[in-house]
């Protein structure tokens, strides 16, 4: 959530984590690679293009890093 709050232009806790993701936080598509990006060098992973239509809430990108990350 600290990372989103970096592309967004209001308090993360107002973002409903299980709503659609681009509809929830305002986030155009270039935005949304660039947080991705972030994410990736934040937690030293990587992210496939082809992962990247799985994430349609907020919730499925944290899960995703968990995942990920364990």
């Amino acid at each position: 959530m600290d990372i989103l709050q970096d592309y967004v232009d209001f308090p993360v806790n107002e973002i409903h984590t299980d709503e659609p993701f681009k509809a929830a936080s305002g986030v155009d598509s270039f935005v949304f690679i660039e947080m991705i990006s972030s994410v990736e060098d934040h937690f030293g992973i990587r992210i496939p293009n082809s992962d990247l239509g799985a994430f349609r809430t907020v919730d499925d990108i944290v899960g995703y890093i968990e995942r990920k990350a364990a």
